[in-house]
């Protein structure tokens, strides 16, 4: 878990106009290495003096033996280059973000000094992982995953929050629960009274689950929902092939479905 640290006092006003509680998390932009911050500066400097050494190495290559000798050494430079102008370590203004978690709500830096807010129970959540394999021979490895949450607030302001915040495999299952914490009641309540709430390309009623064409599913035909493969996925029972398998990145706030789903299914 990440210790809270103290809010800028922008992110402090906005936390208390929105009534957000008490802080609980925060997490600081990635970085690609671990420096102290009293040696920032000569990680800066000595990153620098690599990057001018390639570029300068390479140029002296292409005027004096051969450009073809050139261009491994131009190549590098440019890419570190491009890497250094994203880096929090080298842009103060990207390692002042943050993203900070409240018990009602959480408050990040979107771009520059902009600021978005938002109570759990009025936000909207998407969410999208993605897994990235190496396919070797029919033996597939994963390398990496990466992960991006979209929120949007009552009045259509949107926040991405991305794998550049440190700590995404323990920042979105907080969001996401939070979330479901704030929602999920008042949604069954909604449900059970006989209403019917959508999900992007779901329905959710009393009767049964409805699909993006507009076909619905009793709730005594559902086998099985879940999240297989980057698709939010229903069966009908005694099918093998998924009735319907939306992306699970358009079905806004996934947990809340799932539990009103699940719940649904159980009766």
């Amino acid at each position: 878990m990440t210790v809270p640290t103290l809010p800028s006092p922008a992110a402090k006003a906005l936390a208390t106009r929105h009534r957000l509680g008490g802080l609980e998390h925060t997490f600081r932009p990635e970085s690609e290495v671990s420096v102290q911050e009293k040696y920032r500066i000569w990680f800066v400097i000595g990153s620098l003096a690599g990057i001018a050494a390639l570029l300068g190495g390479g140029v002296l290559l292409w005027v004096k033996v051969h450009w073809g000798a050139a261009i491994f050494p131009l190549w590098i430079g440019v890419v570190a280059a491009g890497l250094v102008s994203r880096s929090p370590l080298f842009r103060r203004d990207l390692a002042s973000r943050r993203l900070h978690l409240y018990e009602h709500g959480l408050v990040v830096n979107t771009s520059g000094s902009k600021l978005f807010a938002a109570r759990w129970e009025r936000v909207v959540l998407y969410q999208e992982t993605v897994q990235e394999v190496i396919d070797y021979k029919g033996t597939q490895t994963p390398v990496g995953r990466s992960h991006a949450s979209r929120l949007v607030a009552p009045g259509g302001q949107q926040a991405l929050i991305t794998h550049a915040y440190a700590g995404s495999h323990t920042w979105a299952p907080l969001i996401a629960e939070a979330v479901a914490r704030a929602q999920v009641e008042k949604v069954w309540k909604l449900v059970r009274e006989g209403g019917t709430v959508g999900f992007g390309p779901y329905k959710l009623s009393g009767s049964g689950i409805t699909n993006a064409s507009g076909e619905v599913l009793p709730w005594r035909e559902v086998s099985e929902i879940a999240v297989r493969g980057g698709m939010v996925c229903v069966w009908r029972a005694g099918r093998t092939q998924a009735w319907a398998a939306p992306q699970a990145q358009l079905v806004p706030n996934l947990l809340v479905f799932l539990t009103i789903a699940d719940n649904l299914r159980g009766q």
